[in-house]
């Protein structure tokens, strides 16, 4: 029976409410899916994985790659308390220099919560200073993902730097 009053069963607001209602779970499946896909053990691997390859990203100024794990809501707060957000990163872009140094992960630990995730980790770079030595920089870390429209992104993050132990 078609009343043709708004509200009433048949009328056109209805057929518009169902036809709606029909159509919103498309774009959710289009995001990919609500969970992350694997078992609880491949999203930790991938999440390091993650992690190399921001460092990796570092030596070779490719801002792409952080374009895109970065949450646009993304901040890091620093050792001394300061902050930059996503678009203060991205920024950086042109006072960028490439650099062949190493960056090595250790201490590294990883825990997903649901949709969730932190990694928390030492990371040690080497490479040389101006003079040519060989030069090492230890710091920890703490990064906070979640998992958004089929991938991890990066929300927040934070280092500090581990001061060198002196030497008698």
């Amino acid at each position: 029976m078609t009343w043709g009053v708004r509200g009433h069963p048949g009328s056109l607001m209805n057929r518009l409410t169902l036809a709606g209602l029909l159509v919103l779970p498309v774009p959710a499946f289009a995001q990919g899916p609500a969970n992350p896909p694997g078992t609880p053990e491949d999203n930790k691997k991938r999440l390091v994985q993650i992690e190399q390859e921001i460092g990796q990203a570092n030596f070779t100024c490719d801002y792409r790659y952080f374009a895109q794990v970065e949450a646009d809501e993304f901040i890091f707060t620093d050792a001394t308390g300061g902050t930059t957000s996503k678009a203060q990163d991205l920024a950086g872009e042109k006072d960028c220099r490439k650099s062949d140094a190493a960056y090595a992960l250790d201490g590294v630990r990883v825990s997903v919560y649901g949709t969730a995730a932190v990694v928390t980790a030492r990371a040690t770079i080497t490479g040389k200073n101006k003079a040519g030595e060989t030069t090492s920089r230890r710091s920890r870390f703490t990064d906070v993902f979640v998992w958004r429209a089929g991938r991890w992104q990066l929300v927040a993050g934070h280092s500090s730097r581990i001061p060198e132990e002196k030497k008698p």
